[in-house]
């Protein structure tokens, strides 16, 4: 991936590159940004209507600008209100230098582009520019469509989008095409001519890079930014700050983006696509088909369940291997000489064949890391039955946090980076501690912990149930289910029931939603944005939900009056590689799988749920978490004292009409002993 990406970057930077600014107009700039982060927010409170100044918000900016001036790393963990967007991108564009800024979610990438930062231009006494940038595999190509069509027909609806779109996203259709067809076209840098393409002016893919190599603010998501940190800066123009919002995500997409798969799907997909590209040898093709064949037959009678670890190697991978590096060895050298050379057919046929060593190469890589296991990797087979069963192999890397060092962290020309999020801290002498080894930074950090501005001990109630069982009891769901329907009696509806499994919300739907007076849903009958507004324009609705709606929701007012957790997040022990970090930690006598791990990654997960309800300086309700581990096992207070400060009870008042605001407006006294 990242040999090729520094031509790529050099072919477009040629055709249109940033013209280098005389010595005078560079001081002009610089003149124009001479203000304090505190004129900034003066400016704001001023010509933002509905702007608020928040202590907190100044404090943060104030923090981030120190990270950056210092050249250090900054970490720090804002409260739900705090503002942590605006904090950040004004210090870095006061700066004058060009600024990445990188996010998990497309909400919150949609937030900076179509609400700060129009905000922020509008407002500023200077001018800068900002785009959001894609992969790759999100645009579509022309060169590759043309030639798709010259091979079989295309729905007449994507032919219309194709010939009417200014930018080629496909997150602008309406519909989602067959995947396989979307990886017949869209942009990809192995089949790719670059300035010699046809396309290449009009090229959408390139467009997008164009506009991010002139402008001051480039916003991206997680992936995006480690793929090109991997090619040694081939995919973003250079940027000297580096902004990463949401970070607790960072890790795990880390994890994702730094691991090998090889699937059965995969492997007959491969085959595909070197007959029809390149007119591979019958006889090499067949070799892989009856090896992957037996390879996978032998997987399939070892798994029985959707995830199964390996240990050791699998019969019939050599064979495997073997018949895939003849393919490898066989498109290497072949030169392609019989291809008549007309419209670059010749040249075209080379890109596939470097398409399909590139897929070949990773692919061997992966089973490589099955058949001699290697103390740094963590393999799997991850096995889904549908109409046709689907096998993958999955090596993932036992620790990102050297990929993320080296790659981000250490970028060349990268100056200074800071990584914020509502969740980071967690209980211990450090903070922060759990995060900054997940990233692999240094003890040369600027950190902060800054409170949110919202008063949760008068807005909010942190309910403590006081009698239920564990939740590993055989009676806990019974009577949980007792608490999550007297809970939404007395908060009329207006709830979220969140759960740390699909499994445990299902029981619970199928238990109480039948009972319930109040319209309910459960996530996966309607898609998440849907499902929002449903909730959002339904009378006391109850929403069922797990993983996806523990963040990244935010519904204000009285609408949400009532959180309902069903226990401690604890990571799902079937997960390989927690599973493998697990023994790894357990192998090293000065540190603890459960207090190193397990407890960090829990709290941070449990304050991502607990802050679904306090959106607003306004927004009033009940917290309830149904795990009584929170006050009968030492590390339950440990997790307490990191979430937000709620007054805590222990037991509720009858519901009926007006129960919940009676509740509030007397004080909460149901707290009990």
């Amino acid at each position: 991936m990242g040999n090729e990406a520094p031509s790529e970057s050099a072919s477009y930077a040629a055709l249109d590159s940033k013209p280098l600014l005389p010595p005078l107009v560079d001081e002009i700039v610089a003149e124009s940004r001479d203000y304090s982060v505190q004129d900034i927010f003066d400016m704001l409170s001023k010509k933002l209507g509905g702007y608020e100044n928040r202590l907190s918000q100044l404090e943060l900016a104030e923090e981030i600008s120190r990270s950056f001036k210092s050249g250090k790393t900054g970490v720090f963990e804002a409260g739900t209100g705090v503002g942590k967007s605006f904090a950040a991108i004004i210090p870095a564009l006061l700066s004058g230098k060009t600024v990445v800024v990188s996010t998990a979610t497309i909400a919150l990438q949609e937030q900076y582009i179509n609400k700060d930062i129009p905000a922020l231009q509008e407002i500023l006494p200077f001018k800068f520019s900002a785009v959001l940038l894609k992969g790759r595999g999100n645009y579509l190509g022309m060169r590759r469509f043309h030639d798709h069509l010259l091979e079989q027909a295309v729905d007449p609806d994507f032919v219309d989008w194709v010939n009417t779109t200014e930018t080629g996203d496909i997150s602008e259709l309406s519909f989602l095409p067959p995947g396989e067809l979307w990886m017949e076209i869209n942009s990809d840098s192995d089949d790719c001519l670059r300035n010699r393409c046809p396309n290449f002016n009009s090229c959408f893919y390139f467009d997008a890079k164009r506009r991010a190599e002139k402008a001051d603010l480039i916003v991206v998501n997680h992936a995006l930014l480690l793929a090109d940190a991997a090619s040694h800066g081939g995919i973003l123009p250079p940027y000297q700050y580096l902004i990463v919002d949401e970070a607790h995500h960072l890790p795990d997409v880390a994890t994702d983006a730094f691991s090998l798969s090889v699937s059965n799907r995969g492997i007959k997909r491969l085959l595909a696509r070197a007959a029809k590209r390149v007119n591979a040898p019958a006889h090499l093709l067949g070799d892989i088909e009856i090896a992957s064949g037996q390879f996978y037959f032998h997987l399939y009678n070892m798994t029985r369940v959707p995830r199964f670890r390996l240990h050791e190697t699998v019969e019939g991978v050599q064979e495997l291997l073997e018949a895939l590096d003849k393919l490898r060895v066989w498109l290497e050298n072949c030169d392609f000489s019989h291809i008549l050379d007309v419209e670059m057919a010749r040249e075209k046929a080379q890109l596939k064949a470097k398409s399909l060593i590139t897929t070949i190469s990773a692919y061997i890589k992966c089973l490589k890391l099955l058949e001699d296991p290697s103390q740094d990797y963590v393999t799997w087979v991850e096995r889904t039955d549908r109409a046709e069963v689907k096998l993958e192999v999955v090596a993932a890397p036992l620790d990102a946090s050297p990929y993320i060092a080296d790659f981000v962290l250490n970028k060349p020309g990268l100056i200074s980076s800071v990584w914020m999020s509502a969740t980071l801290a967690t209980a211990g002498d450090d903070p922060f501690k759990f995060f900054k080894d997940s990233i692999g930074a240094d003890r040369y950090v600027v950190q902060k912990l800054v409170s949110s501005p919202f008063d949760f001990e008068n807005q909010a109630l942190l309910y403590l149930p006081r009698d239920l069982p564990e939740p590993n009891h055989p009676d806990f769901a019974m009577y949980s289910m007792n608490e999550i329907e007297r809970l939404i009696e007395l908060s009329e509806g207006r709830a979220f029931v969140l759960f740390t499994s699909r499994n445990a919300l299902n029981f619970a739907y199928e238990e109480l939603a039948p009972r319930l007076p109040y319209e309910s849903r459960r996530q996966g009958e309607m898609p998440r944005p849907r499902l929002i507004e449903w909730f959002k324009s339904t009378p006391n609705a109850v929403l069922f939900g797990t993983a996806s709606f523990w963040e990244g929701v935010s519904i204000d007012g009285s609408q949400l009056s009532c959180v309902i957790i069903d226990r401690i997040p604890f990571q799902v022990p079937d997960d390989p590689v927690y599973e493998a970090r697990c023994q790894a930690l357990e192998q090293d006598p000065d540190r603890s799988w459960f207090t190193d791990l397990a407890l960090p990654y829990a709290t941070m997960r449990l304050k991502q749920g607990v802050g679904r309800l306090i959106r607003t300086s306004r927004d009033r309700g009940i917290v309830a978490i149904l795990d009584n581990r929170l006050t009968k096992k030492y590390y339950g207070r440990r997790i307490l004292e990191c979430l937000p400060p709620m007054k805590i009870i222990r037991c509720l008042p009858s519901a009926g009409s007006g129960a919940m605001q009676d509740f509030l407006d007397l004080g909460m006294d149901y707290r009990g002993n």
